[in-house]
């Protein structure tokens, strides 16, 4: 692995250019000699260096949702004293799987079953997983044409 420069001796370097001759792409590769995408960062970085201040760079990741997004399952239903849910699908595209991955985790009470058109389908061309083994493998029941009587009673 490259051994990164320090941000100060970066940003030193970056300042010993004269200014009509930065630009935005030589602003990038200067910043990643240090690991960082812009020199902004890397002013910052040096910054706080220069302030002694303990800091790790890009060193957690979060995860987030943007726009409030809302979810319309296809039937509701009461049983066993609660309310479940009912999605049918005909084709299970990369960006559902997202969508149902991230209803459950953001709706972990709420009980959602899958009805599969055809639950043999691989997920994706030249894929080993089916419909089924996804739902399996992400904790959702399913069921193929039909509501199983065993989610009813």
């Amino acid at each position: 692995m490259k051994r990164k420069i320090s941000p100060t001796t970066v940003l030193k370097q970056w300042l010993a250019i004269p200014e009509k001759e930065r630009s935005a792409r030589l602003a990038k590769v200067y910043a990643k000699k240090c690991g960082m995408k812009s020199m902004g960062e890397v002013r910052c970085a040096a910054d706080m260096k220069k302030k002694k201040i303990a800091f790790g760079y890009e060193t957690k990741k979060f995860k987030y949702q943007y726009k409030p997004q809302t979810y319309t399952p296809d039937f509701e239903l009461y049983a066993k004293g609660e309310r479940i849910y009912i999605e049918y699908k005909g084709k299970m595209t990369n960006e559902m799987r997202k969508k149902l991955l991230a209803i459950r985790d953001c709706n972990p009470d709420t009980k959602i079953y899958l009805v599969f058109e055809k639950p043999n389908n691989k997920i994706r061309k030249g894929s080993k997983t089916t419909y089924g083994m996804w739902a399996e493998k992400n904790g959702f029941d399913w069921s193929e044409h039909f509501v199983k009587e065993e989610w009813l009673k």
